[in-house]
């Protein structure tokens, strides 16, 4: 099992590229302010989506994750990716890629395949 949770999108690029052979549960939290995105591959179908979510460090939004007063956020994330891992481990389909916006109280999943 592998939890990436790192700050850039460089990091996570090369971490996938060194450990996605070998890694059956992949789960990833991007974070800014109160918005979490929670991506996991688990099966051929998320295995493929996942590569589509990386693109060059320049693209990305600047923001730290942990600002003080949204650490929770970080908090949440973590939760949510363990429910993906609790969901996995007993043979539940998971969530490939999830939108959180705590602002507007929206939890978005986009669509598989």
């Amino acid at each position: 099992c592998t939890f990436c949770c790192v700050d850039t999108i460089t990091a996570r690029t090369a971490i996938w590229r060194s450990v996605h052979k070998q890694t059956k549960f992949w789960a990833d939290a991007r974070l800014q302010a109160e918005t979490l995105r929670l991506l996991t591959a688990t099966d051929p179908g998320s295995r493929q989506h996942y590569p589509n979510t990386l693109f060059p460090q320049p693209q990305s939004q600047p923001g730290p994750c942990t600002a003080k007063s949204t650490i929770y956020t970080a908090t949440l994330a973590a939760g949510f990716l363990v429910h993906q891992l609790t969901r996995w481990l007993r043979g539940i389909p998971c969530d490939r890629d999830q939108l959180l916006n705590l602002l507007a109280s929206e939890l978005i999943e986009t669509e598989a395949g």
